[in-house]
């Protein structure tokens, strides 16, 4: 077993920037997940890590997943306690970490929907979107300027594998409608027009979900769109953005369903 014990190592080196830096994540498009969930979800996805550090003596399931990916070409490297334990984003981890190619899931041809969550901040919001979001059979996860990095290690770990189901890309509002110029674009707002449940989410519909500190951004709601509200309780202002997030999607999913789409 080779065993890495200089924190001088390249890998090691390399796992500290991608943890840290957004820059080297694009620029390498490379993340690190840790865990045994995170990476046997992505493998399970069919996305192989490029190498596996983990601990002398890993426990039972980290153990199973090692030896699958040793059985499939990956090196799977034994680190120092002390050395590993400064790699992880995690406060409790579980003694193993993998580098990872960035998914590139392909966004189909004709959508019926794509969701933009345009300038959140929050790394555990967005991550929590994006496993709901591939839980709702969503085309596509559309990311702007503004928007916390969704390889952030926060947003990998709330997402929950949700990176490797959900077709993910970057653009802005100069491009997004001549991306995508026969989706609706609909707001979420809760003074809008049109109750969600009352709304048609049969139709291809471009939905964007604004911060929860500013909404959408002046440069969406100056393009053609209707905007949707859920009805809330005397008293109460708005919802946290996920959890609106969520309740449009589960709706639209079950109209979609309901349509035979």
């Amino acid at each position: 077993m080779t065993l890495i014990t200089s924190p001088a190592n390249e890998r090691l080196k390399q796992v500290r920037l991608l943890q840290r830096q957004s820059r080297t994540r694009r620029k390498q498009r490379r993340l690190v997940l840790e865990g045994v969930r995170l990476m046997a979800d992505a493998v399970s996805a069919g996305v192989l890590p490029d190498y596996v550090l983990h601990l002398p003596d890993p426990e039972q399931a980290a153990r199973e997943l090692i030896e699958r990916l040793s059985a499939q070409g990956v090196p799977c490297l034994a680190v120092t306690p002390p050395l590993l334990a400064e790699l992880f984003d995690t406060e409790t981890p579980q003694g193993i970490l993998g580098v990872f190619p960035w998914p590139a899931l392909p966004v189909p041809a004709a959508p019926g929907l794509v969701l933009v969550p345009d300038g959140w901040q929050d790394p555990g919001n967005l991550g929590t979107l994006i496993r709901t979001a591939a839980a709702a059979n969503v085309d596509a996860l559309a990311l702007t300027p503004g928007t916390v990095d969704a390889f952030n290690p926060k947003v990998l770990r709330a997402g929950m594998g949700g990176h490797f189901r959900l077709p993910l890309l970057w653009s802005d509002w100069d491009r997004l409608p001549e991306q995508f110029p026969d989706l609706h674009i609909v707001v979420a707002d809760a003074a809008g027009d049109v109750s969600y449940e009352a709304f048609d989410w049969t139709q291809p519909t471009l939905l964007v979900v604004g911060g929860e500190a500013h909404g959408p951004r002046q440069r969406v709601r100056n393009l053609p769109h209707t905007t949707v509200a859920i009805p809330l309780a005397r008293g109460v202002e708005s919802l946290n953005a996920a959890i609106a997030a969520s309740v449009l999607l589960f709706e639209a999913q079950r109209q979609r369903r309901l349509a035979g789409r």
